[in-house]
């Protein structure tokens, strides 16, 4: 591992990674030093390969102590490219799938984006996910005395337990906006610098997946003034919100789905795929109270995600001022059978978040993400959402290591999901990392667990475990993002069950937990290799994963580990470092004869500065 060329599109390895079309940028290799003289390792020769209008193109290496460094000009949206290295081995690939003796395919090819990669501030916040029925409520929004029909609601106290079966969907326990924003302290005592609201459109269901209208917040959450006075006052104390909008599809009583049933002529019957007008029509998952949408239809578009008077592009203006949207469902959003818009409806969505940042010059810019349970990368080359949820490159891989396995079906149902050790779990975070921009991976969000899975504390082995994984998050690539309560220890053994409302009663959180999720947070918003830092792997083995972090400024060591193992020894020369400040799980490190000696403790997370 530290013995092979390295090279990431972090701005430790390209003199720009965010390029311009048509802008020339540096592109490095690192070389290791082949022994104790400190030489660099031989290669006879080197080139960029570079695909430019559908045909490969050569750029010669200029070797530079233990560097490789070649220009590349970006002529095209995404810049595929990968290395040739004549080494004394034999001829050699570098490519995002690692240092190869076989021809790859372009799949595992590093790339810029120069379509505009996702805003510069994600990858430096971490995001508490808050359902917003479940975190806090002042009691004003519960009653039935607002224009939304609650008829359907079966109301609970804030401490009932979570309801089972289909009255899980209609339980309602009053949590509304001005109780989230009474509660924002809370958030920024943790260090959290973004909140993700699940919808917050009229539903009848307390998930609000199901939304009636997008042309208002919901009145049982305190209706569209509380939405404005939580993104004023979180604003006001350094936090951005975003929330959440289903592209793929709408309630059956939303007002498009109730003209487009009344009138078969109407444009809104052309919103939906009706199968034989009114009562059979394609739904998400075959649910009849989730008509799907037909994305064929360009009055859709313009009405829901298509330019900044669109709904999509309205909540990211004043006065709502939303920081983005998660999108529901990404995957499926646009597909049905043969027909695929998929990218069509991506790629129109993300115009309208750049027509609104354009229009918006001292404003930063806004955020667009998919939800994606399985392998996104096809599905996000960069010119479409700015990141995913990134489940299969970090979620599954995370809780296939430290989780139960009998707690994993209930993370994701079917087979697949299993149990691994720590080389494998590195070779699946390989597989998604390699095929996806590094833009990409970066401006995604990184999360354990969500609304729709079962809690990470109930998910793992154990406690020491769940918080050393909680650690492992912050210190990846990408954008950390945790449900609410983890970090007090909720448990949660299903999505429903994982629902359960916030405790506000402060005997009743587990302190280790707040304040293991208070310090790991705090030292990922100090180091900004942590945030914004390339990656490679140092030593995978079952049980315990060593990797670094880099920007030009400043590298991190960090291990995590589920058990306990043998104590790793690293090469002085190799690390590129002659001692080692402790940051956290660890003291400080120096060399002894060359080399460094990392604990055998676990499980746990230990951080480390290079020096």
């Amino acid at each position: 591992m530290l013995d092979r060329p390295h090279h990431d599109p972090s701005a430790r390895y390209v003199s720009n990674p965010r390029p311009s079309l048509g802008e020339t940028v540096t592109i490095t290799v690192e070389l290791p030093p082949t022994g104790l003289d400190g030489g660099p390792m031989p290669i006879s020769a080197s080139w960029l390969r570079g695909m430019r209008d559908g045909e490969q193109f050569w750029a010669e290496g200029v070797a530079d102590g233990h560097h490789l460094r070649y220009e590349l000009t970006c002529t095209q949206d995404v810049m595929n490219y990968r290395f040739h290295l004549e080494t004394e081995a034999g001829p050699r690939w570098l490519s995002g799938a690692g240092l190869l003796d076989y021809d790859p395919t372009d799949r595992d090819d590093f790339r810029l984006l120069t379509t505009g990669a996702a805003p510069e501030w994600v990858p430096d916040i971490v995001w508490y996910q808050i359902f917003p029925d479940r975190f806090a409520t002042t009691g004003e929004f519960r009653h039935d005395e607002h224009p939304t029909d609650t008829s359907w609601a079966e109301w609970a106290a804030w401490d009932d337990p979570v309801a089972e079966g289909p009255a899980a969907m209609t339980q309602l326990y009053g949590g509304d906006l001005a109780g989230v924003t009474e509660h924002l302290q809370h958030l920024v005592d943790l260090g959290i610098g973004g909140i993700y609201l699940t919808p917050v459109f009229p539903a009848r269901s307390n998930h609000r997946y199901d939304a009636k209208t997008f042309d208002m917040v919901d009145p049982v959450l305190g209706g569209d003034r509380a939405l404005i006075e939580l993104a004023a006052e979180a604003k006001r104390l350094g936090l951005r919100v975003m929330t959440d909008l289903t592209l793929n599809h709408t309630g059956d009583v939303h007002e498009w789905f109730v003209a487009a049933q009344a009138d078969p002529t109407s444009d809104e019957a052309g919103f939906y795929y009706f199968i034989d007008h009114p009562d059979t029509y394609e739904s998400w998952l075959g649910i009849d109270s989730l008509p799907k949408l037909d994305h064929r239809s360009d009055e859709l578009a313009r009405r829901y995600y298509a330019g900044t008077e669109s709904i999509l592009g309205r909540y990211l203006q004043p006065p709502f001022n939303m920081a983005g949207w998660r999108i529901d469902v990404a995957n499926m959003t646009g597909r049905l059978g043969p027909i695929d818009l998929n990218q069509k409806v991506a790629k129109a969505a993300r115009s309208t978040v750049d027509d609104v940042d354009n229009s918006q010059p001292d404003a930063d810019d806004k955020w667009l993400v998919g939800e994606h349970f399985f392998d996104a990368t096809l599905d996000a080359p960069g010119s479409g959402w700015h990141g995913v949820m990134n489940y299969a490159g970090l979620t599954r891989p995370i809780a296939s290591w430290l989780g139960q396995f009998t707690a994993l079906g209930a993370f994701m149902p079917g087979p697949g999901q299993a149990q691994r050790d720590g080389v494998q779990m590195a070779a699946a975070m390989d597989s998604i990392r390699a095929a996806m921009p590094w833009q990409v991976t970066i401006g995604s969000m990184s999360l354990l667990s969500s609304h729709d899975t079962a809690r990470w504390r109930t998910m793992c082995r154990s406690d020491e475990a769940a918080r050393a994984g909680f650690g492992l998050l912050l210190t990846l690539p990408g954008a950390p993002t945790f449900f609410y309560g983890d970090e007090v220890g909720l448990t949660g053994s299903s999505s429903e069950e994982a629902r359960r409302t916030m405790p506000w009663d402060t005997s009743e959180w587990d302190r280790d937990f707040l304040d293991w999720y208070q310090t790991v947070i705090a030292v990922r918003n100090d180091h900004p290799a942590l945030r914004r830092g390339g990656f490679r792997w140092v030593h995978t083995e079952a049980d315990a994963i060593v990797f670094l972090r880099e920007t030009s400024e400043q590298r991190m060591l960090i291990r995590c580990a589920r058990s306990e193992t043998t104590p790793l020894e690293l090469d002085a020369d190799l690390l590129r470092a002659s001692s080692a400040r402790g940051v956290i799980g660890a003291g400080d490190l120096t060399t002894d004869h060359g080399r460094f000696t990392l604990s055998g403790d676990g499980p746990t997370l230990q951080i480390w500065e290079l020096q």
